[in-house]
């Protein structure tokens, strides 16, 4: 196993997708500057949200039938994803954790065109949250 770590700095567009139970669909879209890595054979995205409750780390692991989204600051939260799964995971923002359920639709991910794609289903006590969908496009930076 190779455990070197291949870090290159990156520029990351996230648009994300919300649908909420009865209420209009909501779309974000977020620039940041952060880091891809390639580690132990896998691929991740890492970067940091400044929001006004405190900063937020994003790690993103992404895989075609896999993937996993921590985040830990001022909001922690795990979303792991599995294709056409159910996952356990969790949030906290501040008040107390949550337990959650993420139900994975669709997972792509493209190192060519640096492209990963999720929709999921959120779901808190087996009630439906909402329905979201990630799509993330990255170019490395030289360094």
């Amino acid at each position: 196993m190779n455990a070197v770590e291949n870090k290159s700095p990156a520029k990351i567009k996230l648009i994300t997708t919300i649908r909420h139970p009865d209420q209009e669909k909501e779309t974000f879209e977020l620039w940041v500057e952060g880091f891809f890595i390639r580690k132990q054979g896998q691929m991740y995205l890492s970067y940091t949200e400044i929001q006004e409750g405190g900063n937020v780390r994003t790690t993103v692991r992404m895989g075609d039938h896999e993937a996993l989204i921590l985040r830990g600051g001022a909001i922690r939260m795990r979303l792991p994803f599995r294709l056409n799964e159910q996952q356990p995971g969790s949030y906290d923002g501040g008040f107390g954790s949550l337990a959650i359920t993420v139900h994975t639709h669709r997972l792509t991910f493209d190192p060519d065109q640096r492209q990963f794609f999720v929709e999921y289903d959120l779901l808190a006590d087996d009630q439906h949250v909402g329905a979201y969908r990630l799509e993330f496009s990255y170019t490395e930076e030289s360094q």
